[in-house]
């Protein structure tokens, strides 16, 4: 009682000479009294210092007062001022009365109403801290330290059936602390906030993987600032089921079901810092990625497209994200690209499952990835690697009547049965963009001199046996793309041809394969 009797004379001094203060000086104001009325007030109130104190402030309202002719509104304003900066002040020192004498805030949703109502105009006159402090000291505790126990206890009782540590002290010390740091931050500013924001949580926990497939081995597990985790028991279960229970049993590990099948997994901690839970839900999901490069093949070539360094491609992810037992679709997920590590913020969104991208021409390989998230939550993630193939050249024997023939592609040596050959160069894995934009130039070359014919811009050379002599002849061709950003794109084929009669048989006949 006398606690609270102390708390209740500070707040209503407080109230009192904010009140006295305000309607001081709007009444000076009016009357324009100005250092005699001053003077006069402050000597009934503290005798000869009042006297010289009133007097100043009477002079500097009635001057104000008459110069500006505001009369009773400046001298409110002044008083008004004036009573602010006491509240900030006082008032901060009665929360801290109430913490440290009163054992803590009753009604801590009621600070920031009574700060809020002191910084009006006119309702700031009202006894505010008077009535707060009748609410804060006049309440019992609503949760004292065995309530608070006995509440843990029970959550615990529930789970698993098991008893937890009467002394949770330390945890209404850190309340206690963290409240007191917010009045510091009222007194002295923005330093103390940001000294309370570095401080970590008491318990963090790690899932490895953090968007686990189906049948897929995780593994959580809690750490702790400082060790008192070492000497807490904890308590996991699975499903319902206790699975692992012990001093110390920080990390559990267990196998995820089939896709779509959803595992609970929590943790119940009985430290010495007080009792703490945790529940993870799992859905297995799948995320499977799938690409295609626009690079140069033969028609109706039956193989893949690979990717060539500096080439356009396209990656598209394929979910199998499920929620609640069904499959949610594409459109209600949302794809987060990135590409070596460096998030892609243009092309992800919303149902945004196809990714476009030119690839760098110095880089081996793109390294593509995607985190696939359902409303806040991490669904799924994938990733794929393109390796960076290299161009080539291959050539083919073109006939008059059916065109290319990319049944067998001609060997590096032939002989030259007939009296012409036709062979067509077919350009694989050279970007598109640059085939149709006519960025790759055939250069033939016959025993390494360069030549042409009316089809060699196209990729196609007719040779010819004029004579009826014997002998070799070596045939070239190279492509080079001349894009800036895919110079690195480029390939040879070379040919030797033996025309004649033939003696030996280390040459193979084309035509005999």
């Amino acid at each position: 009682m006398a606690v609270r009797a102390i708390i209740l004379a500070f707040a209503g001094a407080v109230d009192a000479l904010e009140f006295a203060l305000v309607w001081a000086m709007t009444a000076l104001g009016a009357t324009a009294a100005g250092a005699v009325g001053g003077c006069a007030a402050g000597y009934q109130v503290a005798g000869e210092v009042g006297c010289k104190v009133g007097a100043a402030l009477g002079g500097l309202v009635g001057f104000l007062a008459q110069s500006t002719g505001g009369g009773a509104a400046v001298g409110f304003m002044l008083g008004y001022i004036m009573s602010v900066c006491i509240s900030l002040s006082a008032g901060a020192m009665l929360v801290m009365l109430l913490i440290f004498i009163n054992k803590g805030l009753k009604r801590p949703a009621l600070t920031g109403y009574v700060f809020l109502s002191k910084m009006l105009p006119l309702i700031g006159t009202a006894p505010s801290w008077t009535y707060y402090a009748w609410k804060c000291t006049g309440l019992p505790k609503t949760m004292g330290p065995t309530e608070k126990y006995s509440r843990a206890s029970l959550l615990l009782q529930q789970t698993y059936n098991r008893s937890v540590f009467a002394d949770i002290r330390p945890a209404n010390i850190a309340a206690k602390t963290a409240t007191g740091m917010l009045v510091l931050v009222l007194l002295f500013g923005g330093e103390t906030a940001a000294y309370a924001q570095t401080l970590p949580p008491p318990i963090q926990y790690v899932v490895t993987p953090e968007a686990p497939g189906p049948n897929q081995q995780v593994t959580i597990e809690a750490q702790g600032v400082g060790s008192f985790l070492g000497s807490a028991e904890l308590a996991w279960t699975q499903d319902g089921k206790v699975v692992l229970d012990g001093i110390g049993e920080r990390k559990y590990t267990f196998t995820t079901g089939p896709l779509g099948q959803k595992t609970t997994v929590r943790v119940a901690i009985d430290s010495s810092q007080g009792a703490f839970a945790q529940t993870f839900v799992f859905n297995p999901s799948l995320i499977n990625l799938v690409w295609e490069a626009d690079t140069t093949t033969p028609t109706l070539y039956k193989g893949k497209a690979l990717y060539s360094a500096g080439s356009d491609y396209k990656v598209v992810a394929l979910p199998s994200v499920y929620s609640g037992g069904s499959k949610v679709s594409e459109s209600a997920l949302s794809f987060q690209w990135s590409r070596a590590g460096d998030a892609i913020p243009e092309q992800s969104g919303l149902g945004r499952f196809v990714l476009s991208m030119t690839g760098d021409q110095l880089q081996a390989s793109e390294n593509v990835a995607v985190d696939v998230y359902y409303g806040n939550a991490l669904a799924g993630r994938g990733g794929v690697v393109l390796p960076a193939s290299a161009p080539r050249i291959i050539l083919y024997p073109r006939d008059a009547l059916r065109g290319a023939l990319y049944d067998t592609a001609i060997p590096a040596a032939i002989s030259l049965i007939g009296k012409e050959i036709t062979v067509q160069a077919e350009p694989y894995y050279f970007s598109n963009k640059a085939k149709n934009s006519g960025a790759l130039p055939y250069v033939w070359t016959l025993n390494d001199n360069e030549t042409a014919g009316p089809d060699s811009s196209r990729g196609i050379l007719t040779l010819r046996q004029t004579g009826s002599g014997t002998g070799a002849a070596t045939i070239g061709v190279s492509v080079q793309n001349s894009i800036a950003d895919q110079f690195v794109q480029n390939a040879s084929a070379s040919l030797q041809l033996v025309f004649g009669a033939q003696t030996g048989t280390s040459l193979l006949n084309f035509f005999g394969l």
